[in-house]
């Protein structure tokens, strides 16, 4: 009997997104205080719009931890989907696929044929990605990778990739 477990992304906070977050932090609160005149102008208002939500979606991906798949004996649900039950997957296979002319390694959970699930949007439309698929690349630590990974091959058959 397994408990049930949560797997998260793990992102890297310094990145392109947060330099360019300072950056714009750092030059509005300069304009700022060297001309208070400047807040009054809707331009700058619109930049320091801007800035705050940049700063706030930065914060919810990089400090709110973001699931990747809860797992638990009945069923797996990834991301933010419906969990999809152990008994409704036919196998699972690793395959490498290509995003952002770069190949990775992913999971992809391969359901029965004539199953009815409600797909959302994402699943649907997530090229090279299946419905089911979860990333073994930079994206998640090799512990959680391990661990999946040894969960998927207990509970389905499991292809490894050649």
């Amino acid at each position: 009997m397994q408990t049930p477990k949560s797997f998260y992304y793990h992102f890297d906070k310094i990145n392109a997104w947060f330099i360019f977050n300072m950056s714009l932090l750092i030059m509005i609160s300069y304009v700022s205080m060297k001309c208070v005149c400047l807040l009054f102008w809707w331009q700058t208002q619109v930049l320091w719009g801007v800035c705050v939500f940049s700063w706030a979606m930065w914060a919810y991906k990089y400090i709110y931890p973001q699931r990747l798949a809860f797992v638990d004996n009945e069923s797996i649900k990834i991301d933010h989907c419906q969990p999809l039950l152990w008994k409704d997957i036919d196998y699972a296979e690793e395959r490498i696929v290509r995003c952002c002319f770069k190949k990775l390694k992913i999971i992809v959970l391969v359901p029965k044929k004539g199953l009815k699930y409600q797909y959302n949007f994402l699943q649907k439309h997530n090229g090279d990605f299946t419905p089911f698929s979860i990333p073994l690349y930079d994206i998640v630590s090799e512990t959680d990778k391990q661990e999946l990974q040894q969960i998927i091959s207990q509970k389905v058959k499991y292809k490894k990739l050649k």
